[in-house]
């Protein structure tokens, strides 16, 4: 799912509470968080934050969805943006003063979770009643901690909003028909990884071969001239790992190439796409895929679902060793796959991650979440050249040729 913030302010929509704008007749929000704030009681402010609704401002972005109003961080901050949270409507527009924007939401940590996490990097402080008689600060970390945001059994993520932060207005349009005869449904998914990601395109043989050797170049530039066998070696593997992993319905491959503290990261993912028809019978493609993959799991293997606003998808942990055709067979390795079921229930994306970095599951998770819930799925009404009687594609194990791409694309995040 991407939610990115704009140049000015992070965006997010509104939350399953009401929204308003400001009126100096009435006043809504949370007594207890002001009771907490006028008694300087951090503790309590965090139990207020937990079991209550806050005031958030907010702007209409355009497209009939709302947007948090972040504000400027104060001047010589490291990082550009604060996020202002009231106890009361009262004390919101005590700090708004003539501001011509008055609109508010109710915001429970449910929502401010996910959006705090996602923005973290752009916010240099999280401050409550700003303008108050008691006002508050906390970095973001420890606004988060303050949260304390339990993940849900079937969100073991903890990054899932279900309040659709990140989804456009023309993706909402987009979504709301996919079950209706000849509505959107998904055709492709994109990643959208940061510069420190290496991308092969799996499906353009030549700029795949040129990405290749241009990886290798970079990995291996300390080396010197010295390295030309290593170079040729790594370019064999990695064009043979790469025929592989297309002939099994790949589409894209991406290596990490951030270097750690003591050594380079090592994590790559491998997008497949299967295209597998309207579902047969009462199970749906992920739920097929669902039983197959918990029907004999090995002793380290966890497998959970999520339900998102754009579509479930399974993450699978297991533990594996390299392989034996390179002397790997002694390397643990941690494989990480997420299957996610496109809009309209007709095809199956897959991203499958592997790392060696089994010592470090827990942060390696985190980086991969956060992969998953950068992509968006690329939406489009079907093809008119396609037979209405036309079969569907072979399952998840049996990889068929690609449909006709449909038109009209449109995005929503996963």
């Amino acid at each position: 799912m991407t939610d990115q913030p704009s140049p000015e302010r992070p965006a997010a929509p509104e939350g399953q509470q009401p929204s308003g704008t400001v009126d100096p007749q009435s006043d809504v929000g949370s007594p207890a968080l002001a009771r907490a704030l006028a008694a300087g009681d951090r503790a309590a402010v965090g139990e207020a934050l937990r079991d209550d609704a806050v005031v958030v401002p907010i702007l209409d972005r355009g497209d009939g969805t709302p947007q948090v109003q972040a504000f400027p961080a104060p001047e010589g901050a490291a990082r550009p943006h604060q996020l202002c949270l009231f106890s009361s409507t009262q004390t919101l527009g005590e700090f708004l003063g003539d501001a011509p924007d008055r609109a508010f939401s109710l915001r429970r940590r449910e929502s401010l979770a996910p959006f705090v996490t996602r923005h973290g990097d752009a916010l240099e402080q999280v401050v409550i009643d700003a303008a108050g008689p008691s006002p508050m600060t906390f970095g973001a970390a420890e606004f988060l901690a303050l949260l304390d945001p339990q993940a849900p059994a079937d969100d073991p993520t903890g990054l899932f909003d279900e309040t659709g932060a990140g989804i456009s207005g023309e993706a909402l349009h987009a979504l709301g028909t996919v079950d209706e005869p000849g509505g959107f449904r998904g055709i492709g998914i994109e990643m959208n990884l940061p510069d420190h990601w290496a991308i092969i395109e799996l499906d353009e043989p030549e700029q795949r071969e040129r990405q290749i050797r241009e990886i290798v170049k970079q990995q291996t530039a300390k080396l010197g001239d010295r390295s030309a066998p290593l170079r040729r070696d790594l370019r064999e593997k990695m064009i043979e790992v790469a025929d592989k992993a297309e002939a099994a319905g790949g589409k894209a491959m991406a290596y990490l190439l951030l270097p750690g503290q003591e050594a380079t990261l090592a994590l790559n993912v491998t997008l497949y796409w299967h295209d597998l028809g309207p579902e047969a019978g009462s199970a749906s493609h992920l739920q097929r895929i669902q039983d197959r993959l918990g029907a004999n799991p090995g002793p380290d293997d966890a497998l959970t679902r999520t339900e998102t606003l754009s579509g479930p998808f399974l993450r699978h942990i297991r533990l594996t060793h390299g392989s034996e055709e390179v002397g790997g067979q002694d390397v643990p390795l941690l494989l990480i796959d997420y299957w996610a079921e496109a809009p309209g229930k007709q095809s199956v994306a897959r991203l499958a991650f592997s790392t060696p970095h089994v010592g470090i599951r827990d942060e390696m998770l985190r980086l991969t979440d956060k992969v998953l819930f950068s992509t968006e799925w690329i939406l489009g009404r079907p093809s008119e050249n396609m037979p209405a009687d036309a079969p569907p594609e072979p399952g998840p194990d049996e990889p068929g040729p690609e449909s006709p791409a449909p038109a009209a694309p449109s995005r929503a995040d996963v």
